[in-house]
């Protein structure tokens, strides 16, 4: 009997020496989230988003201006830190070409960027268990258009002060 057991141990040692070597298959975490240095790209182009945000549909409106650029608000939000994700995302930012203008940093942060005729907005929001960001995409002004504004208001001033004359009788019509 005590050679049985001596042979059942045995065997016990050899069968679970050869199979140490083998591998269990892993099993994906379903809990975990990607990273946040992988990113994908939504509405805008040339705007890369973390992979661990989410569009919210109902807070986003993107519509396509006539020369084929897109502008308008994109919202998102995802299990992140908001910090982390503010830090990426000026990465990714300046990495697609787009200069930082300036920034506020505190509960609710903001990013501001150009990338010539755009500007873009990104501001962030932490709550308890997520985080929102929320990028805002707008055409810039045309500089041209800037330059005839002080003529027209000069021009729209004067036609006001000519008119309030006439009403009140200090200025004879030029018909008379």
């Amino acid at each position: 009997m005590k050679s049985r057991f001596i042979f059942a141990g045995l065997a016990a040692m050899l069968l679970f020496s050869g199979c140490s070597n083998m591998q269990m298959p892993s099993v994906p975490n379903p809990f975990q989230q990607p990273s946040i240095t992988e990113t994908y790209v939504s509405q805008f182009p040339d705007i890369p988003i973390p992979a661990p945000m989410s569009t919210r549909n109902d807070d986003t409106l993107v519509t396509m201006g006539t020369d084929g650029t897109k502008f308008g608000v994109e919202a998102f939000s995802g299990r992140v830190d908001r910090v982390s994700l503010a830090n990426v995302m000026m990465q990714n930012m300046t990495r697609e070409g787009w200069q930082l203008r300036g920034s506020s940093i505190g509960v609710r942060s903001m990013q501001l960027y150009e990338k010539a005729p755009h500007f873009a907005a990104i501001f962030f929001q932490e709550s308890v268990v997520t985080t929102r960001m929320d990028v805002w995409v707008v055409n810039g002004v045309n500089a041209q258009v800037l330059t005839n504004v002080p003529r027209v208001h000069d021009e729209v001033n004067n036609a006001l002060r000519s008119s309030a004359a006439q009403a009140s009788g200090q200025v004879k019509p030029l018909s008379e």
